[in-house]
């Protein structure tokens, strides 16, 4: 008999809370690593290889966007869909964040059920 591997996700954010939040969502079907900070988490994504990153955008040090634009950068983690975590409603951060190699988004406030779907469907995919 094969045993599958479970697929895992790196969640990035500097909110402990947020992390919390995101793993009880997920940690049932998936292998949640969690990273604090931008430069944690592309050392976590070159170590592991996750199967998908969400990300927040808005960080102190190095913003999401710049760790999203040092992942597809390596040819290690360039092929890890990054789903892009924002509270912010600027019209601009979701263009940046496409162009930069987001595959989406998900809007804080979390809806738990849209997180799970979109997940499940680009990981489907």
């Amino acid at each position: 008999m094969v045993i599958a591997k479970r697929r895992s996700i790196l969640a990035v954010d500097d909110a402990p809370m947020v992390l919390r939040l995101l793993s009880d969502i997920l940690k049932d079907c998936y292998d949640i690593i969690l990273s604090k900070d931008g430069e944690q988490a592309i050392r976590l994504a070159k170590e592991y290889l996750p199967d998908l990153v969400l990300l927040d955008v808005i960080m102190p040090n190095i913003s999401g966007f710049d760790v999203l634009k040092a992942l597809k950068s390596d040819p290690a983690t360039a092929g890890i869909p990054v789903i892009l975590v924002t509270g912010s409603d600027n019209e601009n951060t979701e263009a940046d964040g496409y162009t930069a190699g987001a595959i989406d988004f998900i809007k804080k406030p979390f809806i738990p059920s849209v997180i799970r779907h979109k997940v499940n469907l680009i990981l489907n995919i």
